[in-house]
């Protein structure tokens, strides 16, 4: 759980903003592996207000590979498939 929560308050700390750091604490003071998986969204929206959408969900994959193995499967990130007629 520290090698996560340290992933994602190094992501964070490179930008400034009131925002930025309301969501860095919220990622220090997470409760458990659960609270920072939630958190995830919050992070990626963050660096997407700075660096893009594109760079922030680029930057998170790293994050998302770290919660391989900690949470139940049902958890785990979705993949989403495009339905064609």
């Amino acid at each position: 759980m520290g090698q996560i929560r340290t992933a994602m308050l190094s992501l964070l700390q490179v930008h400034g903003g009131h925002s930025v750091q309301r969501v860095a604490q919220r990622v220090r003071f997470a409760g458990d592996l659960e609270a920072l998986w939630y958190l995830r969204q919050d992070v990626l929206t963050a660096l997407s207000a700075v660096d893009g959408e594109v760079a922030a969900r680029r930057q998170m994959r790293q994050i998302n590979r770290l919660f391989k193995g900690g949470l139940p499967h049902t958890m785990g990130p979705r993949t989403h498939q495009r339905i064609t007629s």
